[in-house]
C-alpha cells in the first residue's frame, strides 16, 4: 500500500502544479499580445509621423498664396485645419509630388496674420506660424 499512495500523491500534486500552470500560461500569453499590440501601434505611428513628409510654402497673407507641398513617396491625408481658433473638418489626400493651395481646400479667401495652422495629417498634429 505504501508505494501505491505515493504514486497518487504524486499525480495529485502533478495535477495540482498543472492546475496552476494553466491560468498563469493564459495570463502571461495575454500580457504579452497586449504589449505586442501597443508596440505595434507606437510603432506605426512613429512610421507615418516619419514618411509624413509636407511642406507649406507661404508667398503671401491669404489662403490662395499658402500652397502644401508633398514631398515625400507617401500620400498624405489631412482630416482636420485649425486657422484662428476654427476647425475645418475635411477629407483630402495629398499625393506625393502634389501642390496644393489652401483656399483649394478651405474654400474661403481668407487674409491670415500672425496665425497658427494646426493641422491634422496621418493621425498626426502639426503646426504652422503664419507671419
Amino acid at each position: 500500500m505504501k508505494g501505491i499512495s505515493s504514486i497518487f500523491s504524486s499525480l495529485i500534486v502533478t495535477m495540482i502544479t498543472i492546475s496552476l500552470a494553466v491560468p498563469l500560461f493564459f495570463y502571461f500569453n495575454g500580457l504579452y499580445d497586449n504589449n505586442n499590440g501597443i508596440i505595434s501601434q507606437n510603432f506605426n505611428k512613429l512610421n507615418n509621423a516619419t514618411l509624413t513628409q509636407l511642406s507649406i510654402i507661404n508667398l503671401g497673407n491669404s489662403t490662395a498664396q499658402i500652397y502644401f507641398y508633398n514631398y515625400g513617396k507617401s500620400q498624405i491625408s489631412i482630416s482636420l485645419l485649425i486657422i484662428n481658433n476654427k476647425e475645418y473638418h475635411i477629407n483630402i489626400v495629398i499625393k506625393p509630388n502634389e501642390i496644393i493651395p489652401l483656399s483649394k481646400i478651405i474654400g474661403a479667401n481668407l487674409i491670415l496674420t500672425n496665425s497658427t495652422l494646426i493641422i491634422e495629417m496621418n493621425g498626426n498634429y502639426y503646426y504652422y506660424n503664419i507671419r
